[in-house]
């Protein structure tokens, strides 16, 4: 299901087994690198989470320009009401633009913690784009809220509206949480959410706690994860 790059997270475009690499935004000193991972076909896509705290250099995002790049946005831009601000759809827009300067596809969005459905579509109408695509959420930690999209309910829901970029590892941690077969889980949102768009890393699926860990050694079944 790929490799790490850097310790980075694999993603998978699953209808073209096409292979990704995910980089921050900032990460410009391995621009050059994913370049030529691109070049030598070890990947054919890079997924660039945006840092709204970091300055954005064309020319050192030329470096990756005729590639294909999605976009994550920040996690600071959910559809959560008590942090939606007109500072967060500024930051909003320069997620939308980085989009548009690499004709990106996708962009990958969390859709909030304390959400409902119906609170979710009020946010979604004001910072929609056909080229959203909502990932599914893991667990809280003790100190957080819940998460919306955790429960396959939601997640179907949201599918009506979006597609899903569907976290494999996220998905292990809400079965978890949920106390539920994470196989069955799994199986159960692939064949009612029909993603296409994968993120894959590891984690310890006794615990719910989310954590984008390496595959090796992880606890997950990923031989069984590949054969799904």
């Amino acid at each position: 299901m790929g490799r790490k790059l850097h310790g980075a997270e694999d993603i998978r475009l699953i209808a073209m087994l096409n292979y990704g690499l995910k980089l921050w935004s900032n990460n410009i000193d391995l621009f050059s690198s994913a370049r030529a991972a691109f070049e030598q076909k070890r990947i054919d896509l890079v997924e660039l989470y945006f840092n709204p705290k970091a300055d954005l250099v064309a020319s050192e995002y030329a470096l990756l320009k005729g590639m294909p790049v999605t976009i994550h946005a920040t996690h600071d831009v959910t559809f959560h009401e008590s942090t939606y601000s007109g500072a967060q759809m500024n930051i909003w827009h320069r997620i939308t633009a980085l989009a548009d300067f690499f004709d990106s596809s996708v962009i990958v969005v969390h859709p909030g913690r304390g959400n409902t459905f119906m609170t979710f579509q009020k946010q979604l109408r004001e910072m929609d784009d056909p080229r959203i695509h909502i990932e599914n959420m893991a667990a809280p930690t003790e100190s957080e809220y819940p998460m919306f999209a955790t429960k396959v309910e939601d997640l179907k829901k949201i599918r009506t509206i979006k597609p899903i970029c569907f976290d494999l590892e996220k998905a292990v941690k809400a079965a978890k949480y949920l106390k539920l077969d994470y196989k069955e889980y799994i199986s159960e949102c692939i064949e009612s959410l029909t993603p296409n768009y994968f993120h894959v890393s590891g984690g310890d699926p006794e615990s719910f706690i989310d954590e984008h860990n390496d595959l090796e050694g992880c606890g997950m079944d990923i031989k069984w994860m590949k054969e799904k």
